[in-house]
């Protein structure tokens, strides 16, 4: 291009215009997206180009996306790998082609149907590296020279403020989101898990600007379906349905990390039919993992997506805030322990006194509404004192141990086996008559004195007494109480050991 052709080219360029154009694009009161559409306007008409594309590159995607142009093609999202002249972008330096007919086997089909002759294109520079590009095309050969790769350079820096700006607001608005949902999810802490799903749904609706936005459970025990609704905004029951029919199992199967480890994808895209007619949206799902187990879903979409958001950035939210959410489960998964703990004794493994009282509390009551009889044992070992002062504490607690387990392993599920205190243990029998309660606990006493307990590098005997009561609703009158129950076994127990040890003895006999 000669310098007539430079001067008549540029003739309609307005430079108060283009100084105007700027300082509208950098308005504080405007909207990044206004902005941004400004600014491309007035870059189209100050490089005098046929067409004009601003795209955002989301590193995490390696995709180039287009935020603002001023074209007849929508040139939509490319990947870096087809991207013309993508990886040149990356040296930080404007791109000029002076002739793309030597390129056409590189460009897309919809650009190179457009006819397109030249090109200049300036990448978007921060201090992380490249975050966009700026491009022009002309529809003639060598239409770009020095001056319109230095004039697009200038909105390609203001395109860079414009997008930092709202890059650094929408952080911001984030990490204030990520706290107060951290400060109010730790209040929720001891409550359900759907409370807890519920607060991450509402946090993404209000932040994300989601249209619709629907929060499930998992419920493996269902049997057609497993997802359990927990909130749902901008989505008709109809369309609840269709979600929980899309998401069967078999999806949520492919929805799990890979077994051995692995990352499978944070956000996962499916389309959807809303309402079953009209056009499809896009869903974007987010699996709540929390150690290799699904525990629900979050499923929202947008009408529109704000095209100058920063994607990554909106994934890292949506990463933080679940890792948040995996925190907090965790913790219950601790308070769980702790509750375990509190109810169970730690060296045989059996309910705790604490556990007992109130089993035994609820078996009572039970005992009146329902008539039917009630029996306790109260089993104490023989001759403890005399296992630890001769073999030594450590022999004395695997001797309790090993009795626990016989316990354990000598009733029903529906019994309750504790450890009383010290040597003495407890079994609660609900539904359980006299001669039933009785059967069972010689069973029991046999099996403890046939069995050998490892001390040391020998083994010793040990045997039990036991002693037993049974109440029902017509013989307890109205002093029914657990502490009486307890009484009653206790002084059968009691005689028991008078009568020689290793044997059974029940009240009133």
């Amino acid at each position: 291009m000669n310098a007539e052709q430079e001067q008549a080219k540029h003739e309609p360029f307005d430079l108060p215009r283009l100084v105007r154009g700027l300082s509208l694009s950098l308005d504080p009161g405007a909207k990044p997206q206004d902005a941004l559409d400004l600014l491309v306007q007035e870059a189209h008409a100050a490089v005098g180009c046929d067409h004009l594309f601003l795209s955002r590159y989301e590193a995490a995607g390696r995709t180039f996306r287009a935020v603002a142009w001023r074209s007849s093609v929508d040139p939509g999202d490319v990947p870096l790998e087809r991207k013309f002249m993508g990886n040149s972008y990356f040296s930080g330096q404007p791109v000029i082609v002076h002739d793309l007919s030597q390129y056409n086997y590189r460009l897309r089909p919809g650009a190179a149907r457009l006819c397109l002759m030249s090109m200049v294109g300036v990448p978007l520079v921060t201090g992380q590296g490249v975050i966009g590009v700026l491009e022009a095309f002309a529809e003639r050969s060598d239409h770009f020279s020095d001056l319109d790769a230095d004039l697009l350079a200038l909105f390609a820096r203001q395109a860079t403020a414009i997008i930092e700006r709202a890059d650094c607001e929408r952080e911001a608005k984030y990490r204030a989101a990520e706290n107060e949902f951290l400060v109010e999810a730790l209040k929720l802490e001891q409550a359900s898990l759907g409370s807890l799903f519920y607060k991450v749904g509402e946090t993404f609706a209000a932040v994300l600007g989601v249209d619709g936005i629907a929060v499930f459970g998992i419920e493996p025990a269902l049997p057609d379906g497993q997802l359990q609704e927990v909130m749902a905004r901008g989505f008709s029951m109809a369309d609840i349905g269709r979600l929980k029919t899309l998401y069967g199992k078999e999806r949520l199967q492919k929805l799990l990390p890979p077994p051995g480890g692995g990352r499978k994808d944070l956000i996962v895209k499916q389309a959807f039919r809303q309402g079953g007619a009209g056009a499809a949206k896009l869903l974007y799902t987010v699996p709540l993992v929390y150690r290799d187990s699904l525990q629900g879903l979050i499923v929202f979409h947008w009408r529109q997506l704000d095209k100058a958001a920063d994607h990554d950035a909106l994934e890292n939210f949506i990463e933080r805030t679940i890792g948040h959410l995996s925190m907090l489960l965790g913790r219950k998964d601790v308070y769980a322990t702790i509750q375990r703990i509190g109810f169970y004794d730690l060296l045989t493994g059996l309910a705790n006194r604490r556990m007992f009282d109130y089993v035994l509390d609820r078996e009572i009551k039970k005992m009146w509404r329902t008539a039917k009889p009630l029996s306790l044992l109260m089993i104490d070992v023989d001759n403890f004192k005399a296992i630890n002062d001769i073999h030594g504490h450590p022999a004395g607690d695997a001797v309790l141990q090993q009795l626990g387990a016989i316990i354990r392993d000598s009733f029903r599920s529906v019994d309750l086996t504790a450890r009383y205190g010290g040597e003495e243990f407890a079994v609660i029998l609900p539904d359980t008559d006299r001669v039933r309660a009785v059967s069972v606990a010689e069973r029991m006493r046999l099996k403890v004195s046939e069995s050998q307990f490892p001390v040391g590098k020998g083994f010793i005997n040990v045997t039990v007494s036991i002693g037993g009561a049974t109440w029902t609703n017509r013989d307890a009158a109205d002093e029914a109480t657990g502490e009486r129950l307890v009484t009653a076994a206790d002084q059968a127990l009691y005689k028991a050991k008078q009568m020689g040890r290793d044997i059974t003895i029940f009240a009133n006999d």
